[in-house]
């Protein structure tokens, strides 16, 4: 099953600017912000990915495929969202020995064993016949999955605000000026 998990910041919050740049005619305003917004949204997402695959010990690029990130003009807010399940070990770098399967970053798991299954999905198992003997189950195989991203931001959402935190702090301002410096004449 699935995990979601949604970040947002609010930059209504930030009146200072807003009264810095009260007097410039509301057409430029807006599309100053927006599109200062839109770059926010872009480097929300960026710091989110990172912090987040280095959190899980996962590649970049498997974390920025589980993330989205959107603008909502109406309410000047960015979303940052990230959907997934437990990630399975077949997915990661991975090589399966006469010992059992080696997980690069994980190390070895003896006894497990790289299988594609009929419905063509390939995942990494191990027999647990033998080690639970409460199961009393027939097929005692069972998949080894890895982290979970988004089980991470639900867990710990105070390591990810604090990324999007220092991201306003430090670029907000900078990139609305930047944006008027480009929208107005002179």
């Amino acid at each position: 099953m699935g995990m979601s998990a949604e970040l947002h910041f609010d930059a209504s919050e930030i009146d200072a600017l807003g009264r810095a740049i009260a007097r410039l005619p509301g057409e430029i305003k807006t599309k100053a912000f927006a599109r200062a917004m839109r770059r926010m949204r872009d480097m929300a997402r960026v710091r989110i990915v990172r912090v987040s695959a280095k959190r899980a010990d996962l590649p970049v690029g498997m974390v920025r495929d589980l993330t989205t990130a959107a603008f909502n003009a109406g309410g000047n807010t960015v979303e940052v969202v990230m959907r997934s399940g437990w990630i399975g070990l077949a997915k990661l770098p991975h090589q399966e020995t006469a010992e059992g399967v080696h997980v690069k970053g994980r190390g070895m798991l003896k006894s497990a064993f790289r299988a594609k299954m009929e419905s063509e999905h390939v995942g990494v198992f191990i027999n647990t016949r033998g080690l639970n003997k409460k199961s009393g189950r027939n097929n005692a195989i069972r998949e080894l999955f890895g982290p979970n991203p988004a089980h991470d931001v639900t867990n710990n959402p105070d390591e990810y605000i604090k990324v999007l935190a220092e991201l306003i702090e430090e670029h907000l301002a900078p990139r609305v000026l930047h944006e008027l410096g480009r929208l107005l004449p002179g």
